[in-house]
């Protein structure tokens, strides 16, 4: 294989990011010697959430639960609502799916489901935003939309039928056709007085400027630019939408580094380090505490949030989000490129 500059930063830039996850294991020390505020220890978080009280069953949609961050998130929020919940599980493997749900606390009002979703594709996404409001019913009424699908892969730009590269799709386009399409119940949730949360969990602050000269990487696509064009528009998006949806909370978070089958679909050389990795990871169902607590924190009820994989606010100096005509050209792309 021949090496350029441009692919060599492909190459590179996994194994640097690698290294910064695990880096943040360390933090701990950092705390010790007063360098760095104190993070929650995960016996609070997992109080925190234990102390979790709704005076009505919610209803809760986890996009990519059926493995990783999504699952972990999916079986926190269930213990935390003590089965109290109708909880619906998208993605591609229903057997995942129901050997999850099987998990789940029982309770009288417990209601657990599976949605089949390729969520590469926009049209999919449609079908399963309607299956979702078949499901949830007369009440019309959505509280949580928990977002984690992705995929971890070196391969160049890779399109769907739809023209849209596979990773951003899953890691952007197809999320925000999520909220586009079923925004109206989380809206009648907040109406009536309940929570209503969207939740994207990839890697705020983590993008940089926004290149609007090449919005989908459709002209000079590298890895590099998918893992930084991706975290940017959620970054965006997440402003844009709480300030045209006051009544909803957005909130981008990072899960930190998480020992989760992803990166099965790596190079040997990258697998090989996973043993390695695990030993400071934090478990699936560690990272799904920390998610479901900044979930159902009291602080983050409305507005526009960017959250460490503690829970914490990331500096606003890492985030990109002021360039109101960049904004404007992404929404602009966005709308075209999801419509079907």
């Amino acid at each position: 294989m021949v090496v350029n500059e441009d692919n060599s930063k492909d190459l590179i830039n996994p194994i640097v990011t690698l290294l910064s996850q695990l880096a943040s294991t360390f933090k701990p020390f950092r705390q010790q010697l007063g360098l760095q505020r104190t993070m929650p220890s995960l016996s609070e978080v997992k109080s925190s959430n234990a102390a979790y009280a709704s005076t009505y069953r919610p209803t809760a949609l986890f996009v990519g639960g059926t493995s990783g961050c999504g699952q972990g998130t999916a079986e926190a929020f269930a213990k935390a609502t003590q089965g109290r919940a109708h909880i619906l599980i998208c993605g591609r493997n229903k057997e995942a799916a129901e050997r999850i749900i099987s998990t789940f606390p029982q309770h009288p009002e417990s209601k657990y489901e599976f949605v089949e979703c390729d969520a590469t594709l926009m049209k999919n996404v449609v079908k399963a935003a309607e299956e979702v409001k078949h499901k949830i019913g007369e009440t019309t009424k959505l509280n949580y939309l928990v977002m984690s699908q992705g995929i971890m892969t070196w391969n160049g730009f890779d399109p769907t039928s739809e023209g849209i590269d596979k990773k951003l799709a899953l890691h952007f386009y197809g999320r925000w056709k999520f909220v586009d399409e079923l925004l109206p119940l989380l809206e009648k949730a907040s109406t009536d007085g309940e929570e209503a949360r969207v939740m994207s969990i990839l890697a705020p602050g983590t993008a940089g400027a926004l290149d609007t000269a090449d919005l989908g990487l459709k002209k000079n696509y590298s890895v590099l630019r998918a893992a930084r064009q991706a975290p940017g528009c959620n970054d965006i998006f997440v402003s844009e939408y709480s300030s045209v949806h006051p009544t909803v909370s957005f909130i981008h978070i990072m899960p930190g580094y998480v020992d989760t089958p992803l990166i099965k679909d790596m190079p040997w050389y990258i697998r090989s380090l996973r043993p390695l990795g695990a030993l400071f990871a934090r478990s699936i169902t560690d990272c799904g505490e920390y998610m479901t607590g900044a979930l159902l924190n009291p602080n983050y009820k409305t507005g526009g949030f960017w959250l460490d994989q503690n829970g914490d606010a990331v500096s606003r100096r890492r985030l990109w989000i002021d360039d109101k005509d960049a904004s404007k050209k992404l929404l602009e792309h966005f709308k075209k490129e999801v419509s079907v």
